[in-house]
């Protein structure tokens, strides 16, 4: 009998396939990235045998680098500690005629520490039975650079420098867990680091099963007075960091999948009370017929059972395709491009789905009890939902708009069910468009996200014998209005106390703030040299706002407190940056090199042709980028995984909005035949009937649109900021266009109206001559 029903009931069985469907494919794909994520990360790092940790020690030295080592080495927990010689690259570096813009280090290869990494192209041609797999001019290179730049095997890394250049052949593309975004320290593998470059010594840790990064600072510092001269990277926080993104945008798919089930459940419950009213006789007869109250119930539940496992199975397995597209970028520099649908999201999601769309049919189909064959039969009385009586009052003339009116003071539920489908909708989209401008116009904006001057163009010089060089070659270009000279990224420490779990800083280090005019958010930047600005991260790590004072070490083992003048936010370091006077260092004696010049043009437009002519000039000297490029991996792993994933949300949400609105209004058209008829028969037009449904979803889709619009622009920095959160961001900023808002909420009721057109041709089959007859 529930397949009989089906056949007869197609469109209405497509349309709740569809919906179910769709939200399914939100719901799943949500938990799929929020589930897939954590699993390869783990695999990955036993595969790789990965280090549990990076130490960096604040005495750079060669001794007091191994000295520290063997500190480490007799913990306990420790397993093996090795020993990495790198040079971080400052310098140009290039290929194929491109220039990389990349957090990189040429490394010298160990067996040890990367003897089991995953290559991805070209590892046959890698023996791991040599501790030097590598000619002198081969390196190495991480997929993340590979990947970004199209670099493979064969091709040519050249690092320009001081007039020098230093060139390798790519032998192999290979990736392992500390450097699956350019956005982090990625390491060129080489033989061997020229002598003529700086060197460095980081520390690779190996420990015991099961221990993590707190529990290995936590033992250093309790073997060593508290004291820990160095900072550390543990695994789990390169996954945490690497994953960031990805975790935001699948809990924001399933904000969004929630609540547009939950507007789809409203449509299926008038869908089913509909089904109710047109069965009604057809129930009474099945009940004279000898069908209990309960058989037609589990007539009717089988039906929808059925309807709604296969949209969820059919949703749940499509779904892997939309967490795919979301997580692509993080795994295809992992080398695994594909991500497995897994059971336990796909089992849960089809659970939740089922459990809540038959518990709304089931309370809706229980009404049948109430249904009485001899009553229904004989037409003096309706048993199961009542039917309403309207009294007519409107004062409004006939018309297709008078007619609209009259349809919203009658079917009120109707006209709630499509409001709230159009605000979530209207919500959801604009939250998402905001979202997509926000991150295109990121680079721009990069003085505020980063927290650098907003200069036209910035030089790095990594060698300070050629820093005047570069300073002059700069002021002798008219072009030139004037220049700003900075240090980035200088390191400082923090005075440790038991509980902190943040060491250092990075800070930006200025001769005047008032001149540079860098973003603040609260308060003012430094003055003088017993000041600091912290960022709104470092300010909730350290407990401190505005007027107290905290205590770091610039330099060797001497601490001095610095008055907290402002805070400010940034991406950079993921947040934990300060910023300082040159005077800071100055007032104490310590002698710190300039290595950054903020350039102004008289004209910005000249921008392109200044740094092309100032390249040639400076040679391989100093780096210069517009200052929209500057810290360009750091934008891009914030902002690219956005790109990817906001365009499919909103057509899913648009498809699961439009078929809504088509099912409420089909359903409005078929419960208001007779009502159709007799406006046919007093003159009306089909035309008239089609323009009066456009008038009534319209005039709602319009009334959400003038709602939402505003409050989403309110209310978006706002979410932004508790999402964020991790960034402690109190402001976050945010440049409308709103051409592109216009242009979309003007296709958002546009695709309200065509839903509303197709699903209205219902009317043209209602016919005067048979409400007649009847």
């Amino acid at each position: 009998m529930w397949i009989k029903n089906l056949r007869q009931r197609k469109l209405q069985t497509l349309l709740i396939f569809l919906i179910i469907m769709l939200c399914s494919i939100l719901l799943t794909g949500s938990m799929n990235i929020l589930s897939s994520l954590d699993a390869p990360f783990q695999e990955f790092v036993e595969e790789c045998d990965a280090a549990s940790a990076r130490v960096y020690a604040f005495d750079t030295s060669e001794d007091a680098v191994y000295h520290l080592g063997k500190e480490f080495s007799k913990l306990d927990i420790m397993e093996n500690v090795i020993y990495i010689t790198e040079h971080y690259i400052e310098e140009n570096l290039y290929s194929n005629g491109k220039k990389l813009e990349v957090f990189a280090n040429l490394t010298e290869y160990n067996e040890q520490a990367y003897g089991k990494v995953r290559y991805l192209e070209g590892g046959e041609n890698v023996s791991s039975n040599s501790a030097h797999p590598l000619e002198d001019d081969e390196c190495l290179l991480p997929a993340s650079i590979s990947n970004d730049y199209d670099i493979h095997v064969g091709d040519i890394i050249t690092m320009q420098y001081t007039g020098k250049e230093l060139s390798y052949k790519v032998k192999a593309i290979y990736t392992e867990p500390y450097q699956t975004s350019i956005a982090f320290d990625t390491y060129i593998l080489i033989n061997h680091i020229p002598d003529n470059l700086t060197r460095s010594t980081r520390i690779m840790l190996y420990t015991k099963d099961g221990i993590s990064g707190k529990e290995i600072e936590s033992s250093f510092r309790e073997a060593h007075d508290g004291e820990l001269p160095a900072f550390l990277s543990p695994i789990e926080d390169v996954i945490d960091n690497s994953l960031l993104v990805g975790r935001l945008i699948g809990a924001l798919f399933f904000a969004i999948g929630v609540i547009m089930l939950l507007v789809s459940g409203l449509m299926i419950q008038f869908m089913i009370k509909h089904v109710m009213i047109s069965d009604e006789k057809a129930i009474a007869v099945y009940k004279t017929m000898g069908y209990t109250s309960n058989d037609i119930l589990f007539m009717y539940i089988k039906l929808y059972f059925v309807i709604v496992s296969i949209a969820c199975i059919v949703g749940t397995s499509s779904s892997v395709f939309l967490s795919n597209t979301i997580l692509s970028g993080v795994f295809e520099n992992m080398g695994q491009l594909k991500v497995k649908n897994p059971l336990l999201p796909a089992v849960v999601c089809y659970l939740a789905t089922v459990i809540f769309v038959l518990s709304i049919i089931t309370l809706i189909i229980a009404r049948t009890r109430n249904i009485k064959p001899a009553s229904v039969l004989s037409g003096i009385n309706y048993g199961g939902i009542k039917k309403k009586k309207y009294s007519g009052s409107s004062t409004l003339p006939f018309s297709p708009f008078g007619i609209a009116f009259r349809t919203f003071t009658r079917e009120k539920k109707n006209a709630i069910g499509i409001f709230l489908t159009c605000i979530v909708t209207v919500f959801s989209v604009n939250f998402a468009i905001i979202s997509l401008d926000v991150a295109n116009n990121m680079r721009d904006n990069n003085d505020f996200w980063i927290g650098i001057d907003k200069c036209d163009a910035m030089i790095t010089v990594s060698w300070e014998s050629e820093y005047e060089f570069v300073r002059n070659s700069v002021l002798q270009d008219s072009r030139v209005d004037h220049i700003f000279e900075s240090i980035q990224q200088e390191r400082v420490i923090l005075k440790w106390k038991k509980g902190m779990t943040q060491t250092y800083m990075n800070a930006f280090v200025y001769d005047d703030y008032r001149l540079a005019n860098l973003p603040i958010v609260k308060g003012r930047n430094p003055q003088n040299g017993s000041e600091i600005a912290l960022s709104t991260k470092m300010a909730k790590e350290l407990k401190k706002d505005i007027g107290d004072y905290v205590e770091i070490n610039l330099e060797g083992d001497k601490f001095s407190h610095f008055l907290v003048t402002g805070l400010f936010q940034s991406y950079l370091q993921l947040g934990s940056v300060c910023r300082l006077t040159t005077s800071a260092y100055t007032d104490q004696d310590y002698h710190l090199p300039y290595n950054t010049i903020s350039v102004y043009l008289k004209d910005q437009s000249d921008t392109d042709a200044f740094i092309s002519d100032l390249s040639r000039a400076i040679g391989g000297s100093g780096n210069i980028l517009k200052r929209t490029d500057v810290y360009n991996s750091i934008m891009d792993m914030v902002v690219t995984p956005q790109q990817n994933a906001i365009p499919p949300m909103v057509v899913l949400v648009l498809l699961v909005a439009g078929i809504n609105i088509y099912s409420i209004v089909l359903l409005k058209n078929l419960k208001s035949q007779k009502i159709n008829g007799i406006y046919k028969c007093i003159g009306y037009t089909t035309t008239h009937l089609i323009l009066s449904n456009l008038y009534y979803v319209g005039i709602i889709g319009l009334t959400s649109v003038l709602i939402t619009l505003p409050v989403s622009i309110v209310i978006y920095p706002k979410i932004m900021a508790v999402i964020l959160s991790m960034f402690q961001f109190i402001k976050y900023p945010v440049q409308y266009d709103y051409s592109h808002l216009i242009v979309i909420n003007a296709m958002i009721i546009l695709i309200f109206i065509l839903s509303s057109v197709i699903s209205s041709r219902s009317i043209r089959k209602v016919n005067a001559r048979d409400l007649v007859q009847e």
